[in-house]
């Protein structure tokens, strides 16, 4: 687990091991509400812990928990911090949407895994979304977004094994994250062009 040592998570996977499936599920749920803590470090513990398809789940189960209690939550207090990091981000024209009670654009968001999903879910509880439309963008986006991450979790032991495979994988992240950040940014141009109309 030398790759995991690296970033000082071993303590982590030691209190995964113990705990089991709970802290698997806890610890997403802890991730989105305190979003500055790395997702793929959690889902990496928790598919070399539980193995591909537990920690997978494990990962889901939790994220889903964690956004949804954090959508009840906002719904329930309101925020104007949280308001104002929305209208503050480059996705507002997009996060403005999902005022308009936006199903698409959530389940859009939602899927991409470098979009913030704690301004996501704020967007969507400061809308009033009925808690019906929200579970229903959430839980398969995230079956979607989440599946990136266990795969990246799973198989970075191997590259470390393997120099040129791990240039590679670098590489493929790369340019996986430019993709992604090209397609939000050109969907979001375009959402803004519908909107001045």
């Amino acid at each position: 687990m030398e790759y995991l040592n690296m970033i000082d998570s071993e303590s982590i996977i030691k209190f995964a091991q113990i705990g089991g499936p709970l802290v698997g599920i806890l610890l997403p749920i802890i991730e989105a509400f305190f979003p500055i803590l790395p997702l793929v470090l959690f889902v990496t513990i928790n598919v070399t812990v539980f193995g591909f398809f537990f920690g997978y789940m494990y990962s889901w189960i939790g994220n889903c928990i964690g956004s949804f209690l954090l959508f009840l939550l906002i719904r329930k207090i309101g925020g104007k911090k949280i308001e104002k990091k929305i209208n503050e981000s480059k996705y507002s024209v997009a996060l403005g949407k999902i005022k308009s009670q936006n199903f698409s654009v959530l389940f859009l968001l939602y899927c991409f895994p470098f979009t913030p999903s704690f301004l996501i879910s704020g967007t969507a509880a400061l809308a009033n979304m009925s808690t019906k439309q929200f579970l229903v963008a959430l839980l398969p986006s995230k079956l979607i977004m989440l599946i990136s991450l266990a795969f990246i979790g799973f198989n970075v032991k191997s590259f470390f094994d393997n120099p040129v495979r791990s240039v590679l994988f670098v590489l493929l992240i790369l340019l996986l994250n430019l993709v992604i950040k090209k397609v939000v940014e050109n969907w979001h141009v375009i959402v803004v062009k519908r909107g001045k109309k």
